[in-house]
């Protein structure tokens, strides 16, 4: 018989799952020589483990995030896969949450930063090729996709405590929101930043998430 500790070691080095805690581990690709951050590969596996943890029941999730940007398409599946779960999930913030790793993060319940995270948002890069139609197609498709990058962002802040001590209007909370990412090319928050925005909900350590299961009995009582 194989040893379940063993087992559950070999699941999260090579599955990036651990069954038994219900926790998935999201970062670069191991097969890629570079960290090549939020792609097919990442999302594929992410996937995966969300379908085969909510098939065995609706129980919270942790997800433990240690992604830098990557590709818009494959940032946007992992955002919908993780919005969508049937199952509570709560994403932790190791290192950064930068470019697309910002905007996974919003779909979770509960938005964790780890003391030392950061959170980075700007708009992505736009490579265009081919003939004129289909360079200006392409161009209308990324505009439309940074306007839908600006709501998500919108939508989170308007439960912030900044939104509240200034009282604003959702109108007024975009445009800060666009003139931050108008002036700055890589607008940067700090942990306490990203809360006060609304972009996160709290810090690793803190008295009220001091522990993963502290985060884990969160999601059990108000989800």
């Amino acid at each position: 018989m194989r040893n379940y500790n063993n087992l559950s070691i070999e699941h999260i080095h090579n599955y990036n799952i651990d069954i038994k805690n219900r926790e998935i581990y999201l970062h670069s690709s191991m097969y890629s020589e570079e960290d090549s951050g939020v792609d097919f590969r990442s999302a594929v596996v992410l996937h995966k483990n969300l379908r085969y943890l909510n098939n065995m029941c609706y129980d919270p999730i942790i997800i433990h995030m240690h992604i830098p940007g990557g590709e818009w398409c494959d940032c946007m599946s992992m955002y919908d896969a993780i919005r969508l779960s049937p199952s509570p999930i709560a994403i932790i913030v190791y290192s950064r949450a930068e470019s697309s790793g910002s905007i996974i993060l919003q779909a979770a319940d509960l938005r964790i930063m780890m003391p030392n995270a950061y959170t980075l948002i700007h708009y992505g890069s736009t490579f265009v090729d081919g003939d004129h139609k289909v360079a200006v197609s392409n161009l209308q498709w990324s505009q439309a996709e940074a306007s839908k990058m600006v709501d998500i962002f919108t939508d989170k802040m308007m439960d912030s405590p900044l939104v509240k001590e200034k009282k604003w209007r959702r109108v007024n909370a975009k445009k800060h929101i666009l003139s931050q990412l108008d002036n700055k090319a890589d607008w940067i928050l700090s942990p306490h930043e990203s809360i006060n925005y609304g972009f996160a909900d709290g810090v690793f350590g803190s008295e009220e998430f001091s522990s993963v299961e502290d985060i884990r009995k969160y999601l059990q009582k108000n989800y």
